[in-house]
């Protein structure tokens, strides 16, 4: 190679890494462009493109025709105009849950000074040099980041609404919002406010499938109550929740009122009317609850030994309802810059 060669192969690889390095930088300042606020928090862009990347090839794989050489549904002006409003309702109903988040422990004076403070940031290191453990190399990690519309920023923003809800919990029991004492939720529970049941149910999409599916429940519910079938049979013939087979506690607070109003109004051995939940139709059934001999000599019961996997339960969802409602206080305010973009012909 001569000289001047090598001259031309420098400049050309100069050439390169600085359109490289141009692009990436300019890629970085679009990220990072706030596209709306809510609350002291701002969304920026590489956030709102996560979540619309998404929920695009979740769309195109539920009603495209899986032909990758036809496009996807967002190729076709028709095609893209008939889900863009499905596609606008999901990408920001799931950026308002992890704002909502934000807004819950503003509510209880936690706010973006403990967001961004140094108890939080070292746990999303910590979480981060973990993520990053999980690959062979450091670049396959970058390669996964940019196949999955991600960047690390946008990790440690999730990493971090997730220590955000640690602090939201402690800040919550300390209000006295539910209580840490397992004795005190032991009496609650049977203060009417839980049961042992077990149940068969079928879910459905229409008015005419929630009538067959409510026949199906009445036949097994009174061949229940005749005798001519077990409540095994009930589960295995009527009842499309087979992850779900041995009996549960549901619990006031964790579990619909009227599910928890229909079991705590049974005696043992009783069977419900069939209850209609959102797209579900329930039959249940009240359960004993018989002491179980321990290995060492003792005797524990079912809620005995669920206490504590039950209070857990029943403590997170007092915190997801306070999520809730901050969620439907959310006001997420976009700004000129974000108002201009077309979530459809994003990429």
């Amino acid at each position: 190679m001569s000289k001047t060669d090598s001259i031309c192969l420098i400049l050309s690889v100069i050439k390169i890494f600085s359109t490289s390095f141009k692009y990436n930088i300019l890629t970085n300042i679009q990220n990072k462009k706030t596209v709306a606020t809510v609350g002291d928090y701002e969304i920026p862009y590489e956030q709102l493109r996560f979540v619309t990347m998404v929920y695009k090839d979740e769309l195109d794989a539920r009603y495209g025709d899986g032909n990758a050489q036809n496009g996807t549904i967002w190729d076709d002006a028709t095609t893209s105009e008939a889900h863009r409003a499905e596609l606008e309702e999901l990408v920001w109903a799931s950026i308002g849950e992890n704002y909502a988040v934000l807004q819950a422990c503003a509510s209880y004076k936690i706010g973006r000074d403990a967001f961004e403070g140094k108890e939080i940031k070292a746990a999303v290191d910590e979480q981060i040099e973990m993520l990053i453990e999980e690959f062979e190399s450091k670049n396959a990690y970058k390669t996964f980041l940019k196949e999955n519309y991600a960047t690390e920023n946008l990790y440690r923003f999730y990493f971090a609404v997730d220590e955000m809800k640690y602090l939201l919990f402690s800040a919550m029991l300390k209000s006295g919002a539910f209580t840490g004492d397992e004795a005190v939720f032991e009496e609650w529970l049977k203060d009417g406010n839980s049961a042992y049941v077990q149940h068969f149910r079928l879910r459905f999409e229409s008015d005419a499938q929630k009538e067959t599916n409510r026949t199906i429940l009445e036949n097994a519910r009174q061949k229940l109550i005749a005798g001519e079938w077990t409540l095994a049979d009930c589960i295995n013939r009527a009842n499309d929740d087979l992850s779900n087979v041995a009996p549960f506690y549901l619990v006031r607070g964790v579990h619909k009122d009227p599910l928890v109003d229909a079991a705590v109004a049974l005696d043992v051995g009783d069977v419900s009317e069939i209850i209609e939940g959102d797209g579900v139709l329930y039959v249940l059934v009240r359960m004993e609850e018989a002491p179980i001999e321990g290995a060492n000599g003792t005797t524990e019961t079912p809620l005995s030994m669920q206490l504590t996997t039950l209070l857990s339960n029943y403590q997170w969802a007092v915190v997801g309802d306070a999520v809730e409602v901050a969620k439907a206080n959310l006001n997420i305010e976009l700004n000129d810059y974000g108002k201009s973009i077309d979530l459809v012909d994003m990429k």
